[in-house]
């Protein structure tokens, strides 16, 4: 008796939970496809194509700059 009634209740929890889910998703697909999300965005991606070599001159500088700390500190050891 009381396993269909478990059933039920399960089936009623899931659909409740589904009919959440789609409001949710329609909220922040509203939310989120606005025209000024989607110029901003369009920004942001202009902007990171046009600055990229700025971004790879910046990380091998980086890069560069953290191996000579690394080598420098390995060489003081030595002098000891």
């Amino acid at each position: 008796m009381s396993a269909p009634i478990m059933q039920s209740l399960s089936s009623l929890g899931s659909s409740v939970g589904q009919y959440s889910r789609q409001q949710a998703n329609t909220w922040r697909n509203r939310l989120l496809t606005t025209d000024k999300s989607r110029r901003r965005a369009q920004i942001v991606q202009t902007s990171f194509a046009v600055h990229r070599p700025v971004w790879i001159t910046a990380g091998g500088a980086a890069y560069t700059t953290m191996g000579a700390v690394y080598l420098t500190l390995r060489y003081m050891r030595r002098l000891r």
